[in-house]
């Protein structure tokens, strides 16, 4: 996992319980990140299997920004119910 998964984990898992959705599915999400932003996605094991030859993006599934205060925004996508239900 990476780091701001981990320092936010708290967090991140009291959204995915006031909303409904399964943290420990979150955590096993494909990760993406920078300095303050997280980006979880869903990889299908059975697409992609070629890597970026492939070219098969993974579905975005819940994007979380560190606001200016320090809080926490999480923006759903079309797939997070998909997902973490």
């Amino acid at each position: 996992m990476c780091k701001l998964f981990d320092e936010w984990a708290g967090e991140i898992e009291n959204y995915c319980k006031i909303n409904g959705f399964d943290f420990e599915k979150a955590k096993k999400l494909s990760q993406s990140w920078n300095k303050t932003s997280l980006g979880l996605g869903y990889h299908d094991p059975e697409k992609g299997k070629a890597g970026l030859i492939d070219d098969t993006p993974i579905p975005l599934v819940l994007y979380i920004e560190k606001n200016i205060d320090g809080t926490l925004n999480f923006i759903q996508t079309e797939h997070t119910r998909k997902y973490l239900l």
